[in-house]
């Protein structure tokens, strides 16, 4: 009779765990008043294998990923993971991570449910994703972040505290974050039917269309989107039009006096009896810039040893300035030059503040600034531009007389209100100031509109427009950027994003920007209850962190984001008291580190099937 009972019992403890295994919902991993415990079980030396594969800066960010992606150099083993008691016996297991969260001891995880069994998953979702918070000692960022991003209606992923065990060693607090598929997808945009591509430091710029990595949908037509939205972007389809280029003439003089200084930047001056070319200006004692120096302006009989300086002027046509929206110098230049329109200063590099006829540039650029075109956003000087004939002037300056190379070369590009409606028929802008928005008043640098890096965007089959979502938050409540901290930036906003970029030159999209800004600033962020839900967390935390030493900063870290959440309205107000900063600093492009690092993903995948990608999210 007991062995009956006995049985019984075991029977229904078998049909119960079975259909607690069966059950386990979106809100079963996604807690926010609890600590998952997540147990990992894998051979120890498939661990050593997955924990040890790494990337490494030449081919992360080698140039072949201009054309695809780069290969992931993470595989996947299989791994028994259980997760609040609930076992999943069969599953795969790798690392993830692009550079900052790499780790040996704890590294990023990825958790393929359906791995081995297709059918693995939990309500819809395959992929979990427990991210280390290597760069985050809070470890607050992306569970505050995420839903805060939500919260203000900006799609973003669910996120909850796992405590990982893996083969019995405590391995410590992981962020659990919602992996980009169908579910979240359904929940963001009532439809998961579009075509959703990952961005890792890399955006939309010409050449680099096949950069962003497919993660599910219609490659054709989503490809097609990006190229025409780089294209408006880059001077394409609308974009920006060259309104002073190579073919433009100028005129060069080399001063041997201070006679003209105060008036030969000024339009209406007699530049008449000055050399005439067109192309580069400059000199070449050795080789190098010999291809760059148009005929009749090799300047090296005036110059080498001579002077170190040279005036020229470009005369160009505008028919209405009232639609100039935005306006960009573009110059290679070695040393340094001085830019005037019309007469007024606009711009500079490694320039006095007051050059006068016999100046020397106060820094050398290097050759690669003669031999690339450097950008320079003067947006905010458009008001100087005149209905028909203009002038820019440039100042050119050399580091030594006795410098054995000079060069000088400049471009204007303009875009008009024409312009900005070519993005927004390709960008879902609603859904774009907000999901800026968010990553400026949460201080997001390594985001999309802080460094190019970290993002999704999706392209809705309803709307025909991409919508943009966050990724690898775990760099939210820091006032600067860690990367490339400038003090002269401003605290509100980014623009490292091409987009973002190309929308705040706009005053129209600078006044939409503090707009969408103070109305989740006024929504959204109330201090009282982020502190108090910091508090929260920390009480929720401590009895783990504390386990673990290399997370017993924790309590240190939260009070810096306390700190940011105490000063984040005041610091804005003050910034945006009489409008939004101006900030015209062009983004840099992505980095394309040269070099043979062997076939790339594209050629490696010619001769296989079509993949939907859907193991990648690395950033």
């Amino acid at each position: 009779m007991k062995k009956a009972i006995r049985g019984m019992v075991l029977c229904l403890l078998l049909v119960v765990d079975g259909l607690v295994a069966g059950e386990l919902t979106l809100d079963d991993i996604f807690p926010t008043d609890r600590v998952l415990d997540v147990q990992i079980t894998v051979a120890q030396e498939d661990w050593d294998t997955i924990r040890y594969q790494s990337r490494n800066l030449f081919t992360a960010l080698h140039e072949s990923r201009k054309r695809a992606p780069i290969e992931s150099p993470y595989t996947y083993v299989e791994a028994a993971v259980t997760i609040d008691g609930v076992e999943f016996p069969k599953v795969g297991l790798r690392k993830k991570g692009f550079i900052g969260s790499l780790s040996t001891t704890r590294p990023s995880l990825k958790i393929k449910l359906d791995h081995v069994d297709p059918q693995g998953g939990i309500e819809g979702l395959r992929n979990l994703t427990l991210n280390n918070n290597k760069q985050d000692g809070a470890l607050v960022s992306q569970f505050m972040g995420y839903a805060l991003f939500n919260a203000a209606g900006s799609p973003a992923p669910r996120c909850a505290f796992a405590n990982v065990t893996v083969n019995g060693k405590n391995r410590g607090v992981y962020s659990h974050v919602e992996s980009l598929r169908k579910p979240l997808l359904r929940r963001g945009f009532a439809d998961d039917g579009g075509t959703l591509y990952e961005g890792t430091v890399v955006d939309f710029y010409e050449g680099w269309e096949g950069s962003f990595e497919l993660k599910r949908g219609d490659d054709e037509s989503g490809r097609e989107k990006i190229r025409k939205l780089v294209g408006a972007l880059n001077g394409g389809d609308g974009g920006g039009r060259v309104i002073l280029g190579p073919e433009v003439a100028v005129r060069a003089r080399v001063p041997t006096s201070g006679e003209h200084d105060d008036e030969w930047t000024a339009p209406g001056f007699d530049d008449s009896g000055w050399t005439q070319g067109r192309g580069g200006v400059g000199y070449e004692t050795g080789s190098g810039y010999e291809s760059h120096i148009g005929d009749g302006l090799d300047l090296r009989e005036q110059m080498h040893e001579r002077s170190g300086s040279v005036y020229l002027r470009y005369r160009f046509e505008v028919a209405d300035p009232s639609n100039v929206t935005e306006l960009s110098l573009a110059m290679r230049f070695d040393d340094g030059f001085v830019a005037y329109l019309n007469g007024h200063r606009v711009s500079s590099a490694n320039a006095p503040g007051s050059p006068k006829w016999s100046s020397l540039a106060s820094g050398s650029s290097g050759d690669e600034t003669a031999s690339s075109w450097q950008s320079f956003s003067i947006s905010e000087h458009t008001g100087k531009l005149r209905e028909g004939a203009n002038v820019l002037a440039i100042h050119g300056l050399n580091i030594s007389v006795n410098s054995s190379d000079l060069l000088f070369a400049a471009e204007l590009r303009a875009s008009d209100v024409t312009e900005g409606a070519a993005v927004a028929a390709l960008v879902d802008l609603d859904s774009f100031y907000r999901f800026w928005a968010m990553e400026g008043l949460l201080g997001f640098w390594d985001s999309y509109s802080g460094n190019k890096n970290n993002y999704f965007f999706y392209l809705h089959p309803g709307t025909g427009k991409f919508h943009f979502l966050p990724w690898g938050a775990d760099s939210l409540f820091v006032r600067f950027s860690m990367l490339n901290p400038d003090p002269r930036a401003p605290l509100s906003v980014k623009t490292e994003g091409l987009i973002a970029h190309r929308l705040y030159q706009m005053p129209s999209g600078r006044e939409r920007y503090r707009d969408t800004l103070l109305e989740i600033l006024e929504k959204h962020w109330d201090e009282e209850k982020l502190l108090a839900e910091t508090d929260r967390i920390e009480a929720m935390l401590q009895p783990f962190t504390k386990e673990l030493r290399s997370q017993r900063r924790f309590p240190r870290s939260l009070e810096k984001v306390r700190e940011f959440i105490r000063g984040r309205r005041a610091e804005i107000d003050e910034e945006l008291a009489d409008g939004m900063p101006i900030w015209t600093r062009a983004p840099r492009k992505p980095p394309a580190v040269p070099g043979n690092i062997g076939r790339s993903r594209a050629e490696r995948r010619q001769d296989e099937d079509g993949e939907d990608g859907e193991d990648g999210e690395d950033g």
